[in-house]
């Protein structure tokens, strides 16, 4: 009985905790950032309203006096009627507080759109996230995930690179913490380059599902090939040959969501195979020519190829480790290869 109210008082004190941590969040909740852009209900209202029928290009146009000196993706404020106008807008609860955000894809280019995050607190409404986003030529998609979590996952497609031979996407994915964005993970959705002179060419594609059960967890696989780029004498400067695999495979891997980080992390465990990816692996697959950090991340698959492979794989990697040891970048020169099927032809890596 002694005891009793020692337990008492350790039961108030877990409740005025509580209650402390739970005030502490509502205030954070109701916090208006100095950095928010103030929006006026009525163009909120109109966005929600907005007639895809016909193009009406008034709410970009009054959205950008509203955060002027600021401006609309990357156009100086003018329609760029080459490549037509965006304006797209979904009202989504994406933090679970049982009043629903706008997300708003906008701009005076379709393929450069501007994403914007409108939150309403303390019921007046608020620029909270502004991102320009580019596709290139391609119209641009935002998806809402039903992730296991309050908070839900919302992500698009972005272009970081292209031209002849080369081109690198990846997908964003993010969440609505405490009315903050956060930018949770970025995947290479298409990263490949072919020829540019270089020795090491590659072709990668990914594709990822949320999982539906008890765990915030985005599964992602990804299709890779490492492959020698104009290597032969007859050669065009753009050729590539995806058929001499160097380095390949398809590995499914698990991101899972860390609270602290406000990220999702390679869930990276159970993972001690020579075939693993790795996330210096897969930092490879959107950092074209970095042969230091390819070598140093694929070396238990070089040493592998390099035992049993084919004679030309054998040849090639040797002569690219050789190349990459010099200077840290193989490029192109010609080698004589020899295999059971006679001179091969094939170039190696040439310095820079």
């Amino acid at each position: 009985m002694r005891c009793l109210p020692y337990f008492v008082a350790l039961v108030f004190s877990l409740i005025i905790l509580s209650c402390n941590n739970a005030n502490r969040k509502d205030k954070t909740r109701d916090a208006i950032d100095p950095k928010w852009k103030k929006i006026p209900g009525s163009w909120i209202k109109r966005a929600g309203n907005y007639s895809y029928a016909k193009t009406d290009t008034g709410l970009v146009a009054e959205f950008a006096k509203l955060i002027s000196p600021d401006n609309v993706d990357h156009s100086g404020g003018r329609l760029v009627s080459d490549y037509g106008f965006m304006f797209n807008s979904v009202f989504v609860d994406l933090d679970g507080d049982n009043n629903n955000e706008l997300l708003c894809l906008q701009g005076w280019n379709e393929y450069r759109p501007t994403l914007c995050v409108f939150k309403q607190v303390k019921g007046e409404w608020y620029l909270i996230y502004k991102e320009d986003i580019d596709t290139f030529y391609a119209s641009p998609v935002l998806n809402i995930a039903n992730n296991f979590s309050k908070n839900k996952v919302f992500s698009l497609r972005r272009v970081y690179d292209h031209g002849s031979g080369v081109y690198l996407d990846g997908v964003s994915f993010y969440k609505l913490i405490d009315n903050k964005v956060y930018k949770c993970l970025d995947i290479v959705n298409d990263a490949h380059i072919y020829g540019w002179g270089m020795f090491l060419n590659q072709s990668v594609k990914s594709r990822f599902e949320f999982r539906g059960d008890s765990d915030d967890e985005l599964e992602v696989t990804y299709t890779y090939n490492f492959f020698p780029g104009a290597v032969d004498k007859k050669d065009c400067s753009w050729c590539a040959h995806e058929d001499v695999s160097l380095i390949a495979g398809e590995e499914n891997m698990s991101y899972v969501y860390n609270d602290k980080k406000h990220t999702y992390t390679l869930d990276k465990d159970y993972r001690n195979s020579a075939l693993d990816l790795t996330p210096e692996k897969i930092a490879c697959f959107g950092d074209f020519g970095n042969d230091s950090l390819f070598v140093k991340a694929y070396k238990r698959q070089i040493d592998t190829t390099i035992k049993i492979g084919s004679p030309i794989q054998k040849k090639l990697l040797k002569k690219y480790l050789a190349m990459v040891d010099k200077d840290n970048s193989a490029r192109t020169e010609k080698i004589e290869l020899k295999s059971k099927a006679g001179n091969t032809g094939f170039y190696g890596p040439k310095k820079k």
